[in-house]
């Protein structure tokens, strides 16, 4: 499988995983979720800087038509094409159970990315389908379109 279709895959399983994230498993599916895991309100930035995302679990299926199995992925990364609202799903967290994204070896330019981790998980699944649809919009980047692509656009600032 390629590189850009598994990113792409993840990226999607994670979005409805992302959903997952504040999503409980069983029939009562709500129209947003904010990603506010208890982990998370453990944070060592204070005051946080940002507050926690609210994502529109809904929108997302209903007025996007985004599937669930285009989010949501089992152990093999392969998309749950057969879930359908109502049904029982795990959230994020359950799999991707790191908090902590790896440092920086010597020599690196940058830290090796871990899917594992919680928040790779999320942004990856998140910003790559973002950046798609920006792409189909007309904007070679993903960058600007009607899907928010940008950090500021989905983490707003706390007020102080």
């Amino acid at each position: 499988m390629n590189k850009k279709l598994l990113t792409l895959l993840l990226t999607a399983g994670l979005a409805v995983i992302f959903v997952a994230t504040g999503l409980y498993a069983g029939t009562d599916v709500p129209d947003t979720i904010t990603m506010d895991y208890n982990q998370y309100k453990k944070r060592t930035k204070k005051p946080p800087k940002t507050k926690f995302i609210v994502f529109t679990h809904m929108k997302h299926n209903v007025e996007y038509k985004i599937s669930c199995g285009d989010c949501h992925h089992d152990a093999d990364n392969k998309p749950l094409n057969d879930l359908k609202i109502g049904d029982d799903v795990q959230k994020c967290v359950e799999c991707h159970t790191k908090m902590a994204k790896p440092k920086k070896k010597k020599g690196e330019k940058k830290a090796k990315k871990d899917i594992m981790v919680l928040e790779t998980a999320m942004h990856g699944n998140c910003i790559d389908c973002h950046k798609e649809v920006n792409i189909k919009a007309g904007d070679p980047k993903g960058k600007k379109g009607p899907a928010p692509a940008s950090c500021t656009k989905c983490h707003l600032k706390a007020k102080k």
